[in-house]
């Protein structure tokens, strides 16, 4: 149970807690925004204000007053969001971007694919936030940029990176400890800097540990009535270094766990996961306007699932092998910029396990081509890529889109992409479930957007949204053989209202609708959210003290393909109380879902009660 997709809308922020931490500098009567630089949508360095389609950055400020002890966790209350869970901290989780399932949109470590390659999905939750220093999310089709798998959006999760620290000192590091309640307990702690020699440099590490609860109902199929705890550990390094040539650089996020589950299996109700994402690269700067980029990355997903006391387990290791090589051009023509840019991608997925597979390895390569404009308040994004498939051949995909200045301060944007996603090895080659003869998923999608950054305390966000899917794969019982289906649609509309009264007092409202429809049976496709609302509110009284709660409002939502059954609706408040100790020192506590609402985001599964946390961080 493993998962992906979604969010954000390019909200440019003059608040709290919203994506992109974003300063503001006084200019006399004049407040000038700092510009918020993305990596995501393009796959190169771009500005939030510019996107063409929806993005949402999640800063490090962000994660730090969310009452959140995890990734999924941290997500659900962004819009274009939905998070369904098998359980609490540790247990399965899935994560659906503008209703689009949790394998149809891609999930990125430090731009590098990170999802298993037997389920097709990311174990979310075995990425710490500690390791975290922002997470980018781009909405819509990005296969044109990124192949199989961006259909819903790409979300690009960025670990601690080194450089000289906020405060002019060369290097400096952090420790935090903390207890919960489920019971247990966090260690983390990081040191980053810039060495003699001009290295830039992260290292960190946690521990997380949780006794948990029972995630089940009684009525659960395999339901075991006891708490089901999680146990993780982490490491992630980052380096770099500046030439006069250019840059060379690493990344790597290592990370071990141990899950509990109920099943009626009685071989297995406990999962060990080894995750594993890295790279190494090369920026070759030939002139001012031209760079090269070499990348050579891979991750591992090693899940190993038992029972104490039973002999024997079963494996399921896989591995992805890739290298990435472009080069980007820019020129002017009078007042226009543009930029050019190719490239090739090309990865080896293989598989080790317990289970045979009839296929056990394939090969993936693509080539590329992107052409940006920007001219006065005009910026148009397009790109068109060709990917080749050992197994069904290939597929070719594009976007293009526009972002323009209508007003001083309110900007119009417009895109159309495609997409596809190919099929996962469990759906291809499983024994007794799977079908050699799947196609792959395709899409077309197109959003118009609005931003209206109405002063440095203001800001709206709105999106309206279509999606449209074809040769879906399902699969029913009782064989649960995987198939494509034919059409599904899907409407959207979101909007993000950001608003600082004054220094002490800011505040924010989402709102989040949606149609997802089977166009074969015209019923609701289960488990997507159809609606979602959040309001926070966030109170500084002093410079010590940061106070944060955030309600969220879930609606009922249908649980199966007939729409005969439907989980309610669900209403949770979040608070966290952030306060220094002095100017290294600081306490948070932090209370999740305060008022212990019951409610499920899967059928017979609990979604977490009530939850503390509280955690020191010293800063030396």
């Amino acid at each position: 149970m493993k998962k992906t997709v979604f969010l954000a809308g390019a909200v440019a922020l003059a608040s709290t807690n919203h994506a992109g931490a974003q300063d503001d500098n006084d200019r006399g009567d004049v407040t000038m925004l700092d510009r918020i630089v993305v990596t995501t949508p393009l796959r190169r360095e771009t500005t939030l204000e510019r996107s063409t389609s929806s993005v949402t950055v999640i800063d490090a400020r962000s994660i730090e007053r969310s009452a959140a002890p995890d990734l999924p966790s941290l997500l659900k209350a962004y819009t274009g969001v939905s998070i369904i869970t098998y359980g609490g901290q540790g247990a399965g989780a899935n994560l659906y971007l503008r209703g689009m399932s949790a394998s149809q949109t891609l999930v990125l470590v430090n731009g590098v694919r990170a999802s298993s390659v037997t389920t097709g999905t990311a174990s979310l939750g075995n990425i710490p936030l500690d390791s975290i220093e922002r997470i980018e999310i781009a909405k819509g089709a990005h296969s044109a940029q990124y192949g199989s798998d961006a259909m819903g959006g790409v979300v690009n999760i960025i670990t601690k990176q080194g450089g000289p620290c906020a405060d002019g000192r060369d290097s400096s590091a952090s420790i935090t400890t903390g207890v919960s309640h489920p019971w247990g307990g966090t260690l983390s702690g990081n040191l980053r800097g810039r060495n003699a020699s001009g290295v830039d440099y992260s290292i960190g590490g946690s521990v997380i540990g949780t006794r948990g609860y029972d995630f089940t109902t009684p009525t659960a199929w395999g339901h075991e009535p006891d708490d089901d705890g999680f146990l993780l550990g982490s490491i992630n390094a980052s380096l770099s270094k500046q030439f006069d040539w250019g840059r060379i650089y690493g990344d790597a996020l290592i990370s071990r766990s141990r899950g509990q589950y109920d099943a009626s299996y009685p071989d297995a109700n406990e999962v060990d996961t080894t995750s594993f994402v890295g790279k190494l690269g090369a920026e070759i700067k030939h002139a001012e306007d031209w760079i090269s980029t070499i990348e050579l990355s891979n991750s591992v997903d090693r899940s190993r699932n038992f029972r104490d006391g039973v002999a024997g387990d079963s494996r399921f290791n896989s591995s992805r092998y890739g290298i990435f090589a472009s080069t980007q051009k820019g020129f002017d023509t009078g007042a226009m910029s543009h930029v050019l840019t190719s490239g090739v991608e090309a990865y080896r997925e293989q598989v080790d396990s317990t289970v045979k597979f009839d296929v056990t390895a394939r090969t993936l390569a693509a080539v590329f081509s992107q052409y940006s404009l920007s001219y006065d308040a005009l910026t148009i994004d397009s790109g068109i890529r060709y990917d080749h498939n050992g197994q069904f051949g290939g597929a070719t995909t594009y976007n293009v889109g526009a972002s323009y200045e209508i007003l001083p301060d309110v900007t119009l944007r417009s895109s159309y992409a495609t997409g596809f996603r190919a099929p996962s090895f469990n759906e291809l080659y499983y024994p007794g479930y799977s079908n050699p003869d799947l196609k792959p998923e395709k899409s077309k999608s197109y959003e118009v957007g609005l931003n209206w950054r109405a002063g440095a305390d203001t800001s709206l966000d709105l999106a309206f949204y279509q999606t449209w899917l074809a040769d879906a794969i399902a699969s029913n019982p009782p064989t649960y053989r995987p198939f494509n289906v034919a059409k599904a649609r899907i409407t959207g509309f979101e909007a993000a209202l950001d608003h600082r009264f004054n220094t002490e007092w800011a505040g924010k409202v989402t709102v989040d609708v949606r149609e997802p429809l089977n166009q074969d049976n015209g019923k609701y496709i289960p488990y997507r959210d159809r609606f979602k609302a959040t309001a926070e509110i966030t109170y500084s009284p002093t410079e010590q003290l940061d106070l944060t709660a955030r309600l969220l409002y879930g609606a009922a939502r249908y649980a199966n393909a007939a729409n005969t059954v439907k989980l309610p609706d669900y209403v949770t408040m979040d608070f966290t109380a952030l306060y220094a100790l002095d100017a290294r020192s600081q306490v948070k506590f932090a209370v999740e879902n305060l008022f212990d609402a019951e409610y499920s985001t899967v059928t017979d599964y609990r979604a977490p009660g009530r939850t503390f946390n509280l955690s020191f961080t010293r800063t030396f």
